[in-house]
């Protein structure tokens, strides 16, 4: 994704400019709704999360200055609506719902285990720092690669590894510390 058009967008969009803003919207909306999602679990509650954070980022796009990229703004703003639910969620003792597929959908077992998995994950991601949470689901979650990542997020190559490499370790040690290996 070209930064220098996004950087012109939000100017736009600064000065007013819904139209622009809605590109903005069109050019992050699939990987907004994504993020949300791997984060929530709950398609319907990731759909609500996307939109008050546009609302929220239309309403503040004055304050957004350019020493971050509108990625990095936008998804923080995303990540914090998308832990707040968890939040919620937690409180009231509900499950966060399961997205991975298994590939024996028979074997009651596989089930079990990527259910328990997928949920201890969830709960592992808000642990990890604002870019190596973004990094690790654009990357292992989406499917992204390294190149794509770095155009949705503005972060080098190099800074995208070592978040990664980061938050893999991490996750490593979490899912020893709860039983895998």
């Amino acid at each position: 994704m070209d930064q220098e058009k996004i950087k012109q967008l939000v100017v736009k969009a600064q000065n007013s400019d819904s139209s622009a803003f809605a590109e903005l919207i069109g050019l992050t909306q699939r990987f907004a709704y994504g993020y949300a999602l791997r984060i929530t679990g709950n398609p319907e509650e990731s759909r609500d999360i996307v939109q008050d954070a546009y609302i929220r980022a239309w309403t503040n796009i004055s304050k957004f200055n350019n020493k971050v990229t509108f990625h990095s703004w936008f998804f923080s703003i995303l990540r914090n609506l998308s832990i707040d639910f968890l939040r919620k969620v937690r409180s009231r003792q509900l499950a966060v719902g399961n997205s991975i597929q298994v590939q024996d959908n028979n074997h009651p077992g596989a089930i079990y285990e990527a259910s328990e998995l997928h949920s201890l994950i969830q709960k592992w991601i808000p642990s990890l720092s604002e870019t190596q949470q973004l990094v690790f689901i654009l990357r292992d979650m989406e499917d992204l690669s390294i190149r794509e990542v770095a155009d949705q997020t503005g972060l080098t190559e190099s800074s995208i590894k070592s978040n990664l490499y980061l938050s893999r370790k991490k996750l490593a040690v979490y899912l020893r510390q709860n039983g895998y290996k």
